[in-house]
């Protein structure tokens, strides 16, 4: 299970470090892709298989899963961190998400995002602010 949140820096080169307790998740790879919010999703092999299935058995005559399959699958990446722990964002993945420099990586049950702080620090603000107010969340009991 993934949960909390992490600072790390992206090199020149596009690489960033995966959290050192998480790193052995990844060790024989994973699949990068983006995010429904100007995130990036980091999932196992194992939890992208299930969640690829799921997109798989959408049916390819509804426009809007054809829209979808082509948004997640085509900016999915393969990644396997180096022996350092760290993995290769793509230069059109660090656009899309607008990484530059830093990047604030949270543990998501199941798979980790990874943000640019400024996107982060506006997520954080709705829910500290109210703009997200608890009877909005999907239904949630908390």
């Amino acid at each position: 299970m993934f949960l909390g949140e992490y600072r790390h820096g992206i090199d020149a080169k596009g690489r960033m470090f995966l959290p050192a307790r998480y790193r052995p998740f990844f060790a024989a790879g994973a699949v990068l892709t983006r995010g429904l919010e100007p995130c990036l999703y980091l999932f196992t092999l194992p939890e992208w298989h299930r969640v690829a299935e799921r997109i798989r058995q959408l049916p390819l005559t509804a426009p809007e899963a054809r829209e979808w399959r082509r948004f997640f699958f085509g900016g999915a990446f393969d990644v396997v961190p180096d022996e350092q722990g760290r993995i290769l964002i793509p230069a059109s993945l660090r656009a899309y998400a607008g990484l530059e420099g830093q990047a604030v990586i949270v543990g998501v049950h199941t798979y980790l995002e990874i943000w640019s702080p400024s996107a982060w620090q506006e997520i954080l603000e709705r829910f500290q602010n109210g703009r997200i107010p608890p009877e909005h969340w999907i239904g949630l009991q908390v």
